[in-house]
């Protein structure tokens, strides 16, 4: 069994907020004593880790894929779909401040703001989103030095959460690329279609 660490200098980090979505998560779907008998299951070194989360802290990013995969095993049977579930948990995490709001920003300049903000809430890799068509858009993320295919599962959830939360219908996301498989890059297919603002099809000449 993997007893958990603290991140070195070296080691890959990401900043408390994410952790604290998850906790919130946790505690609203599940109860507080299903989240406290999560954390106390973890190796020591991670459950003192997030003991007390602090949003603008920096932890071990090791740690979130050990508490991700433990919340799958024990909350979810080893559904992997679990991970797309978190996803999508962090994705209201970070957008309900928008409320009444949220349909008036335009999904292509939130995804270009994730790709301009990685570096604030990871300590690792490079981002970038391309625009490819009206309703159509590419994120990219490369030089991972530990890709986790948990990660990947949950930023596939994150990106629908996104987009189904801002335009109101349902997004289609898919990673075509991806690290863990010996590509250079992470990339993700993003796609929305239907009645929201941002979503609809622009009429034709």
């Amino acid at each position: 069994m993997d007893d958990g660490v603290t991140a070195t200098a070296t080691e890959p980090r990401i900043r408390g907020q994410i952790f604290t979505a998850r906790v919130e998560f946790l505690r609203q779907a599940h109860g507080g004593d299903a989240l406290q008998a999560l954390l106390a299951d973890l190796p020591p070194a991670d459950r003192e880790a997030l003991r007390g989360v602090d949003r603008e802290a920096w932890y071990p990013f090791a740690t979130l894929m050990r508490f991700d995969r433990l919340i799958c095993e024990r909350l979810y049977g080893g559904d992997p779909a679990a991970y797309e579930t978190l996803g999508a948990a962090s994705a209201r995490h970070r957008t309900e401040w928008l409320g009444e709001h949220a349909t008036l920003v335009n999904p292509h300049g939130f995804f270009a703001r994730v790709a301009e903000d990685h570096s604030r809430f990871h300590d690792f890799g490079t981002a970038a989103y391309r625009r490819t068509g009206f309703t159509e858009g590419e994120l990219s993320f490369a030089g991972y030095a530990k890709p986790d295919d948990v990660f990947c599962r949950s930023s596939v959830g994150y990106f629908r959460g996104v987009i189904e939360y801002l335009t109101r219908v349902p997004g289609i996301v898919e990673e075509i690329d991806c690290q863990c498989h010996g590509r250079p890059v992470c990339r993700f297919r993003l796609r929305w279609m239907g009645s929201g603002k941002w979503g609809r099809t622009p009429p034709a000449n």
